[in-house]
């Protein structure tokens, strides 16, 4: 979902997307529809990834770093997010990381305090929940005291210490570290991948999620090769 989307698709509701084997709509995934064939398991420079100009290939212990800037108001992302999670958990050369984006948006900056509250406090199942409330259920989650009230009639959550977490300097101190990395790369739609720092995946007309994921899985073997 591209910035000028945003509110239109608020206003909107959120309304589902195409399932996880439907086409990427246009502007998710870095934005570029490019009008080449369809390209499966492929790294070529222009098509299915674009060059970042940055010093240095991203790793965390010795393997390479995979980003995905998302959100959960994104409905793009929410029909990304389970592939995603099934295709990260196989990776044995990557280290994947999720990196929830605002475009400036108040909404945005909620639903992002509302990931790094979830990841600090180590609840798992209210990531997909999110998804869920915003975009199968209505769920407006657009303010503090919406998600906190929700989040307290989630099964195992501590209303209390979710709250303060919610409102620490922790959860404030990752989201600016959030804005200065989708400002560094650039990123200017949703669901967007960048691959070791270096590579921003780029989405063909036609390509579905498992093409978009085998062609990532390609340019983490470049990236590999490249490695320095």
């Amino acid at each position: 979902m591209q910035r000028r989307q945003f509110l239109a698709t608020l206003i909107a509701g959120m309304a589902a997307a195409s399932s996880s084997g439907a086409v990427l709509a246009q502007g998710a995934l870095g934005g570029t529809l490019a009008p080449a064939a369809n390209a499966a398991g492929v790294a070529i420079a222009g098509q299915t990834y674009a060059p970042l100009n940055t010093p240095s290939l991203q790793t965390v212990g010795g393997k390479i770093e995979v980003l995905e800037f998302f959100s959960y108001g994104c409905p793009h992302c929410h029909d990304f997010a389970e592939p995603f999670d099934r295709w990260s958990k196989k990776q044995k050369d990557a280290v994947v990381r999720r990196v929830p984006v605002t475009f400036g948006r108040p909404q945005w900056v909620v639903l992002g305090r509302l990931f790094y509250t979830i990841q600090m406090l180590k609840l798992p199942a209210l990531d997909a929940a999110a998804f869920a409330a915003i975009h199968q259920q209505g769920r407006m989650l657009y303010e503090d005291q919406a998600v906190l009230q929700w989040a307290a009639s989630q099964p195992g959550v501590d209303a209390k210490k979710f709250s303060e977490v919610y409102y620490s300097a922790e959860v404030t101190t990752a989201m600016k570290k959030a804005d200065a990395l989708a400002m560094a790369y650039q990123i200017d739609g949703v669901p967007s991948i960048i691959v070791g720092g270096r590579y921003k995946m780029l989405q063909q007309r036609g390509m579905n999620f498992s093409d978009l994921l085998a062609n990532t899985e390609a340019v983490i073997k470049l990236a590999l090769q490249n490695k320095k």
